[in-house]
């Protein structure tokens, strides 16, 4: 049995993270003791992702897609529950199983309430660094063994930066958030990217101040 359900109250953020440079939603809502972290992620080169809310649930250590259905900026948000999903968010909660009965459609109420209406973006990126292990999983980052950032590069006048590789700025770096918008600023406005390298392979590494600094003068 499937259960359909609008996370209707994903508008505000789904808006939030479009107009945003790293097109990205994430949060976490506690109900109980069930702790869920809801994560999407809106580029346009997010074609495997775009339409997909990943839900992980910390308790049981489990991450789960779902596919989102509906017109987004009118309030959509479409999802169908299958039943392994249902338990194991039933699971994450960790009832007792011998208090009462359980309604699934009032705990997917309770669990859309939650839903903040807006996130202050210092948050946000606290929230995507403390969770990088699992967002590197996800392959919503362009190569996500490479998380130590190398160099600026010049890119020809056929391409263009690319948000799941500047996105990493603010996932595996260290660097100030306003420091890093602006440095993205600039890397579109010339035309660039970054350069990321593994963690093996430290030599000749840069940092957020560093290329900002190189792109001002």
């Amino acid at each position: 049995m499937t259960t359909q359900f609008n996370f209707n109250n994903l508008n505000n953020l789904y808006a939030e993270a479009i107009a945003s440079d790293d097109k990205t939603l994430i949060f976490e809502a506690q109900i109980g003791k069930g702790r869920f972290l809801f994560m999407m992620f809106l580029s346009e080169e997010d074609k495997d992702s775009k339409d997909k809310l990943f839900i992980y649930m910390r308790n049981i250590n489990l991450i789960r897609p779902i596919k989102v259905y509906g017109n987004h900026s009118r309030g959509q948000f479409e999802v169908y529950i299958k039943d392994d999903l249902k338990e194991s968010m039933i699971k994450e909660l960790q009832l007792n199983s011998s208090t009462g009965s359980f309604n699934f459609i009032e705990f997917l109420q309770q669990l859309n309430s939650k839903i903040p209406q807006s996130i202050n973006r210092n948050n946000k990126i606290i929230e995507l660094r403390k969770n990088k292990d699992l967002i590197s999983e996800l392959g919503v980052v362009d190569e996500a063994d490479k998380t130590v950032l190398k160099c600026e590069m010049r890119l020809p006048e056929s391409k263009k930066p690319q948000d799941k590789t500047l996105r990493k700025l603010y996932v595996y770096t260290d660097g100030n958030v306003e420091d890093i918008a602006e440095l993205i600023q600039l890397l579109k406005k010339f035309n660039m990217t970054v350069a990321w390298t593994t963690k093996d392979k430290k030599n000749n590494t840069s940092n957020v101040k560093g290329l900002l600094g190189k792109l001002n003068n």
